[in-house]
């Protein structure tokens, strides 16, 4: 029981007021991309409450797991420049470990409701489940933060919203992206490949943002700022291409019908 409760979040340890403010820091990116996203509403609920579930599980795994991991020791540590120090925490302690147990659960969500059996390909729906993984995810760090910063609570939900969920959003549904993009390759080590890449790619975009907001200079803000205001064009560039611009069925653009004047009879083709 010690080792539940220790994994689990007490209601005796909740404060309801930050935990208010950590929903309303994932509420409205939540809000548009249900919005945005084409299906009935009873199943992208069910999606959204097992996705955002499977970010909760991530956060607490990660929190369990990282004494273990990397437990505290007694004796006087190697000395390192501050720069090392910051690359391992972002890329490694952060960008790594929370990047593998959020993809890790993407795939187990949308091997159930992501993947078309019969077709072998995956469906949107990976996207819901790649957004609001990474929504659960922030959600619990979020209140973990507010909940740690007692004069500064605003501000600190104020970050939460604008960089923290903003950018834990962008990076798992660029992941998802990837997986729908894998529906045009045919060879499986091919797909393999590809999902290994995207997963390499969400490390290096979750390190690289960390490495620039750690030491809390103004440069460093701007840069991040800037890095995922880029990945937010792309993402939104391919958002439009395979999941808003696909009709009914969850193709792909690449397997869209296309008619063809052969002489002068009008017939289907497709570009897959």
């Amino acid at each position: 029981m010690d080792i539940i409760s220790k994994f689990f979040l007490s209601l005796e340890q909740l404060k309801f007021s930050d935990l208010f403010l950590a929903l309303l820091s994932i509420l409205p990116w939540g809000f548009i991309l249900f919005l945005l996203h084409p299906g009935k509403s009873n199943r992208k609920l069910k999606i959204i409450i097992f996705s955002l579930i499977m970010g909760y599980i991530s956060t607490r795994l990660i929190l369990y797991l990282h004494p273990i991991i990397w437990p505290e020791v007694d004796f006087k540590p190697r000395k390192t420049s501050m720069l090392t120090a910051t690359a391992h925490l972002a890329f490694i302690q952060a960008g790594m470990m929370e990047e593998t147990f959020k993809i890790l659960l993407i795939f187990l969500l949308a091997f159930f409701f992501g993947y078309d059996y019969q077709k072998k390909i995956w469906n949107k729906d990976v996207i819901l489940i790649g957004g609001f993984v990474a929504l659960g995810f922030a959600f619990t760090e979020n209140y973990t933060y507010i909940h740690k910063e007692i004069r500064n609570t605003f501000q600190m939900f104020t970050g939460r919203l604008l960089y923290s969920s903003n950018i834990h959003l962008l990076i798992n549904l660029c992941f998802a992206l990837f997986l729908l993009k894998a529906n045009d390759l045919k060879l499986t080590s091919e797909k393999i490949e590809l999902y290994f890449k995207a997963f390499l790619l969400a490390v290096f975009q979750h390190g690289v943002v960390d490495f620039f907001l750690i030491p809390a200079s103004r440069f460093g803000i701007w840069l991040s700022v800037a890095m995922f205001m880029g990945i937010w064009v792309w993402v939104v560039r391919d958002l439009r291409t395979y999941v808003y611009a696909s009709d009914e069925n969850n193709i792909v653009p690449n397997q869209l019908p296309l008619l063809d004047y052969d002489n002068g009879n009008l017939s289907e083709t497709s570009l897959s």
